[in-house]
């Protein structure tokens, strides 16, 4: 970390917008009563409706990057606002040839976590509770009606962002300059980082509380995941919508296997599965999706919780996903959207690992 400051957010952007030569500001837009949605801003006026803070997830909006840096770089400077979350899934979208992120300014927010999406559209309390969620991210709280995996994650803090919008335990939001590049476009901008570049006391107070929920949801998922009546229990009642996968910022496949014409069966299959169980569930292959699903991608799984969210039967997806993953990621000791550098644990082969496996 290089240097901080304490800026007005709208006044910041603007800035970058009139002075900088950025030609956009991408960020979630308030409009409405307790509704949000991602947006690119271009002018200094729109700006006034940014609210990087406000508790809501419309999309992860890494997949909102990718759509629009796949075929190429951005032409012109982007300034991106991401929770630390939709960062990761970013860096591996990169890897995954499906994002640039030249001419892309990083803003990361540390992020307090958001609500369910039964709590802002069903419920319509975003508006409600969030006086009261920022109030507990200024003490450093655990705010209680966030998503699940949102309460478990300790990694709110966005690394490998260029500026980070910092505001746990603070009563005003600061921007803290991590790299070279950030302390030169404060330079330019006359902004003086005359304040310590350093999380707050309540930040690291707020990590340890998420750690010891996320301790309490990998014994009580794990719990559930005991064989195969485990996962008749958590996954039986799929009705094979499949909206989780097109929810997740790493199930970038045009093609995907489990929507292809394999699983188009024919008469004759039906009638050898009746002629062997008896009976059958239909649609079949559910669990077959999801199992298959996590060998795809669950090394790169965030646990952003959009998979949850978008389930219309309330499977905890996400918080079986991110078990799995967090267990899958340790084994080949890799932090999902930690480093460009370091190389997806699917592309990379090794002559002389997981002997533990072959041994077992």
């Amino acid at each position: 970390m290089k240097g901080a400051a304490q800026i007005p957010v709208s006044d910041f952007f603007s800035r970058l917008l009139e002075e900088a030569g950025y030609k956009g500001v991408f960020g979630l837009r308030k409009r409405g009563k307790g509704k949000a949605f991602y947006s690119l801003f271009v002018d200094s006026e729109s700006l006034k409706e940014l609210d990087p803070f406000f508790p809501l997830m419309p999309q992860n909006a890494a997949k909102a990057v990718s759509r629009f840096t796949f075929h190429e770089a951005s032409p012109h400077k982007v300034a991106v606002i991401l929770r630390s979350c939709e960062l990761r899934a970013l860096i591996e979208l990169v890897k995954l040839e499906q994002a640039e992120l030249d001419n892309l300014l990083i803003i990361g927010v540390e992020c307090g976590g958001v609500l369910p999406y039964e709590e802002v559209y069903l419920k319509n309390r975003a508006e409600e509770v969030y006086g009261a969620y920022m109030d507990a991210l200024k003490k450093g709280e655990l705010f209680d009606g966030l998503r699940p995996v949102c309460k478990a994650c300790s990694r709110f803090w966005p690394e490998n962002a260029d500026i980070v919008l910092s505001h746990v335990g603070r009563d005003e939001p600061v921007f803290v300059f991590q790299t070279e590049e950030a302390v030169d476009l404060a330079k330019s901008l006359g902004i003086s980082l005359d304040l310590p570049a350093q999380r707050s006391k309540a930040s690291f107070e707020l990590e340890e509380k998420r750690k010891a929920f996320e301790k309490t949801l990998v014994e009580e998922v794990k719990s559930q995941l005991t064989g195969i009546s485990g996962l008749l229990s958590l996954f039986g009642r799929c009705i094979s919508c499949h909206n989780c996968s097109h929810v997740c910022p790493i199930c970038y496949c045009k093609d995907c296997f489990f929507e292809s014409a394999t699983f188009d069966y024919e008469a004759e299959s039906y009638e050898r599965r009746v002629a062997k169980k008896g009976t059958i569930r239909v649609p079949m292959d559910t669990i077959l999706f999801h199992l298959g699903r996590m060998t795809h991608m669950a090394t790169s799984c965030v646990s952003c919780g959009m998979c949850e969210d978008a389930c219309p039967m309330n499977i905890p997806v996400s918080r079986v996903f991110k078990v799995v993953g967090d267990e899958l990621q340790a084994l080949f000791e890799y932090v999902p959207g930690k480093s460009l550098e370091e190389p997806l644990p699917l592309t990379t082969f090794r002559y002389d690992e997981l002997h533990e496996v072959e041994d077992a």
